[in-house]
């Protein structure tokens, strides 16, 4: 189920400054159920009705919050004309708009604001690859329409459209002709006609179905306007001639009533305020007007986006455009996949750091009893081995890493070496470091002493030492430089 706000606004106020401030707006709160909405649709079948939770007038502070929020404007401050579009880039494309409509409008086009309706030349040949189009325009004033928006920035909604409402009312069923008569052959008897495309036409009483006219003046001159006599009614007329075609008129009592003489034929329909009063003939019998008739036709406006005048700078961002409905199963499936991710990798290190505090504990006290006489222990793997190894050396016991032990390692390992092979053999650091001869066979060398468990490492940091050192005239010994240590 998803929440649709519908709010109509009034006619702009050619005759009031900026900024405009609006009043109370009627508005209807319609809940529709989108699956059920969408397979009556592939099925050919009728949609389902609308539910209108909550309708009335109030202000835009007030409004209650939607998903949806259809903003419709009044007839007469959209003007729909035709036009033979190019294919251009969308900024290229806002630019050459007004050359288009210069010459159907009285004013100059640059304030306007032009929306890109649907083409109008489907099953027409186009000339070229991407020739230009006969596409429907939508002219309404920019200033106002930027008002509009900016009044409706801080309302709770994730996506906005904006509708003309000549194109909101419902489309009257074309006259069909009689069928024409046949002859004794059966050839028809005279031409064929097709069927008369009927016009839908919509009076309502302006201080009725807009906002009131003194809640849109600025708060100053509402005290100089009570003392004005009070003006004649005006009545907003909504007229749609075609499925992309109509206009809006606002008009008086007496021009309402010598516009009737024009009019064309079609379904008239009326409010209570409009069929009481307005100097219409039978107009009281003519059908009431109802929130119904409007989200009906705006939902049908919605099926197609190109009616939206919602373009250009007006249009929403891609990521207010971003249906998350639709995302919130794989973003609940990654949220539980991080979620017991993290738990996992938290529950794995609370194990491992008690197998750590174990090992210490461990190590801690096998260093303790073995070593009573230390008062603090600080790395208590590190203080063991010095302890071992001064036990070791109170005992004469030579290690590893001493020299004897080393030397004799590495003469085993050097027995085949040449007798001039060795020049130089030093201990320092606990280990070997041994200058051999350029030319000596050093991989046997480093093989026979890993085997005798020696790990051999050329020193070449010591040769370039070494190099520098003969270069300035200190005697060195030429040849390699290597280090030996006791394997691992």
């Amino acid at each position: 189920m998803s929440t649709t706000l519908y709010v109509r606004l009034p006619h702009r106020p050619h005759d009031q400054p900026q900024p405009w401030q609006f009043g109370a707006l009627p508005f209807a709160l319609v809940r529709t159920a989108t699956a059920a909405a969408a397979a009556p649709a592939r099925r050919g079948d009728a949609r389902t009705a609308p539910e209108v939770l909550r309708e009335g007038h109030a202000r835009i502070a007030d409004l209650p919050a939607a998903e949806r929020l259809v903003l419709i404007l009044a007839a007469s401050d959209v003007l729909l004309t035709t036009a033979s579009v190019p294919p251009l880039p969308p900024a290229r494309l806002k630019q050459a708009l007004p050359n288009l409509i210069e010459d159907a409008l009285a004013t100059d086009a640059q304030p306007c604001h032009i929306g890109v309706g649907p083409a109008l030349d489907d099953g027409v040949p186009v000339r070229g690859p991407r020739g230009p189009r006969r596409r429907l325009l939508m002219v309404a004033d920019r200033a106002w329409l930027r008002a509009v928006l900016d009044a409706f920035a801080e309302h709770r909604h994730r996506r906005r459209h904006v509708l003309a409402a000549q194109l909101c009312v419902p489309l009257t069923t074309p006259e069909v002709s009689p069928e024409p008569s046949l002859g004794p052959a059966g050839e028809s008897a005279g031409p064929e006609t097709t069927p008369e495309q009927l016009a839908t036409l919509v009076v309502e009483a302006a201080a009725g179905a807009f906002a009131q006219t003194d809640e849109l003046l600025d708060p100053a001159a509402v005290a100089a306007s009570r003392a004005a006599p009070a003006p004649a009614h005006q009545w907003q007329l909504t007229v749609r001639t075609g499925a992309h075609a109509g206009y809006g008129l606002l008009l008086g009592d007496d021009a309402l009533a010598a516009w009737q003489a024009l009019a064309p034929a079609g379904t008239w329909y009326a409010d209570a305020e409009a069929a009481a009063e307005a100097p219409v003939p039978d107009l009281g019998q003519a059908a009431r007007t109802s929130w119904r008739l409007w989200v009906e036709g705006a939902q049908a406006c919605l099926r197609e986006p190109a009616l939206d005048l919602a373009q250009f700078e007006f249009a929403q961002g891609r990521a207010d455009r971003w249906n998350l409905l639709a995302w919130r199963v794989p973003l609940a499936l990654l949220a539980g996949i991080l979620l017991v991710q993290i738990l996992g990798m938290n529950t794995h290190w609370l194990l491992l750091r008690r197998e750590q505090q174990r090992l210490e504990a461990a190590q801690l006290q096998t260093l303790r009893s073995t070593f009573p006489q230390i008062p603090t222990v600080l790395d208590a793997p590190l203080q063991m081995r010095r302890q071992v190894e001064q036990l070791r050396i109170a005992s004469g016991r030579s290690t590893p890493e001493d020299f004897l032990p080393l030397a004799d390692r590495f003469a085993q390992a050097a027995r085949r070496l040449p007798p001039d092979a060795l020049q130089a053999l030093e201990y320092r650091g606990r280990m070997l470091v041994v200058m051999l001869k350029p030319g000596t066979d050093t991989a046997g060398l480093r093989g026979a002493a890993r085997q005798a468990g020696l790990q051999m490492e050329e020193d070449k940091a010591g040769s370039a030492a070494g190099s520098a050192g003969t270069s300035a005239g200190t005697p060195v010994t030429p040849g390699s430089r290597w280090t030996v240590r006791p394997g691992l």
